[in-house]
């Protein structure tokens, strides 16, 4: 078998049985996709990936986890040209995540979370002139749920306050998330 089977494989088994695989093992990967938009004009979908540490599970409580993620923003999402306050981005958005994630056993598949995140816009326009480049510092707060057993989908929703550092103007916007990410 070839090693990109092998990795697939290792993958998939290890997203099917994330609960006896975290038992034994405080390293989750997480992957999320997301849609953004904020009250001054943003829009933009995220993809992110990297690694959860299982941190302690309380008593009588939810299992805490700290993640951090590495985030890609493209700058065309199927139909639409992807937006930050308002201005179109020209190249590929980056940015990372680092944040807590509660996870409840009672009720079952709910949790919550509480991130910054920091992303770079390396090129940035307004019409057909390129203004240079902008940053964006977000405090994300989140929840999420499953729906349905077996476990199918891991929705997300976020409520993020987020400040928009543009070439001309600095902007404080509130921005809205729906999405979906890996079970753990």
């Amino acid at each position: 078998m070839s090693f990109p089977k092998q990795i697939f494989l290792l993958f998939f088994f290890i997203s099917g049985s994330t609960q006896v695989f975290g038992a034994s093992f405080p390293v989750l990967p997480e992957v999320q996709v997301y849609h953004t938009v904020g009250s001054r004009g943003s829009n933009y979908s995220t993809g992110a990936l990297g690694l959860s540490l299982h941190l302690y599970d309380e008593p009588t409580g939810p299992g805490r986890y700290l993640h951090l993620l590495a985030l890609s923003i493209p700058a065309k999402t199927a139909a639409w040209k992807s937006r930050v306050g308002d201005l179109f981005l020209s190249e590929n958005g980056t940015g990372f995540e680092i944040g807590v994630h509660d996870q409840w056993v009672s009720p079952s598949g709910k949790g919550a979370t509480l991130s910054l995140r920091k992303i770079q816009w390396p090129k940035v326009r307004q019409g057909d002139t390129d203004t240079g480049e902008a940053t964006s510092d977000i405090l994300h707060m989140g929840w999420s749920w499953i729906s349905g057993t077996p476990i199918i989908t891991v929705w997300l929703m976020g409520l993020d306050i987020a400040t928009l550092n543009l070439p001309h103007d600095r902007k404080l916007e509130m921005q809205f998330a729906l999405g979906m990410r890996t079970a753990f």
